[in-house]
């Protein structure tokens, strides 16, 4: 069988990989980014239903190009997907999808790299891993099995529904924690949040708002008991990120995108 031999074999075709295509297209690197599913696949198939973008659409795109939708709203999980994918056409991003890389080895005794891939081998100078830093979900053994209580990790959660009746802890109050607690406590759940470690000002500030709605959080590692329960705060009551902040204020001369920041790559 043939090698593809190429400089730069970027893996991973979301935002990380996108955006790195684009930088290697603008110094005329010859390149080729590899995708095992779709772009932004993650995006689509990987997160909870209701996910959204962390900040608003004005602010977390990429340079060149906004979305198409209220640029003070926060896009859905299926809006990111479509304007990756409408992005790599935009720059023609050199992106094959429906290649799984199984192994990576450096050559023996010369420069360069040897990658493995369900379409066959490719070699290149350099290999960029964009595949995210979060793929392995990570499962503590806090609660043994034998006792009855559901787990499952957020990576696994799609809708209120898919749990099963009763009241919920949300470990961590990341983006991830606060959106998936702000749904169910919306959806009618008893809620509780708790995060080790000490908890930024900010986050700290969230959670006491949202704790007026009905569920505690815990700076602590463990969940403070919730205050009786007044009517929960609605999602529609404002704009607010993918972590539950209000949305930010445009600063003067800010250049939303400008490093590719604001997206996560989950």
């Amino acid at each position: 069988m043939s090698v593809e031999k190429v400089e730069v074999l970027v893996v991973g075709g979301g935002q990380a990989g996108i955006a790195m295509s684009e930088h290697l297209s603008g110094h005329g690197i010859q390149h080729l980014v590899v995708e095992r599913g779709r772009i932004a696949e993650r995006w689509r198939t990987g997160r909870w239903d209701s996910l959204v973008a962390n900040g608003p659409a004005w602010h977390d795109r990429f340079p060149g190009m906004e979305f198409s939708s209220d640029p003070d709203g926060f896009p859905g999980k299926d809006e990111v997907a479509d304007y990756f994918v409408a992005y790599a056409q935009k720059i023609a991003a050199p992106i094959r999808c429906g290649v799984a890389v199984a192994a990576v080895t450096r050559n023996a005794g010369r420069r360069g790299f040897r990658a493995e891939t369900s379409g066959g081998t490719i070699e290149a100078d350099h290999v960029i891993a964009a595949t995210g830093p979060f793929q392995t979900p990570v499962m503590p053994g806090l609660v043994p099995e034998d006792v009855g209580v559901a787990q499952i990790h957020s990576a696994d959660y799609r809708n209120p529904a898919h749990l099963r009746a009763g009241a919920v802890l949300v470990v961590g109050t990341g983006s991830s924690g606060v959106q998936i607690a702000d749904e169910l406590q919306d959806s009618g759940r008893r809620v509780s949040s708790c995060r080790s470690g000490r908890m930024g000002a900010r986050r700290a500030a969230i959670a006491d708002r949202i704790s007026a709605g009905g569920w505690g959080c815990s700076t602590s590692g463990m969940p403070r008991p919730c205050p009786a329960s007044s009517t929960p705060p609605s999602r529609s009551a404002g704009p607010k990120a993918g972590d539950g902040r209000p949305a930010p204020l445009r600063g003067k001369g800010h250049d939303p995108g400008r490093a590719h920041r604001g997206l996560p790559g989950r």
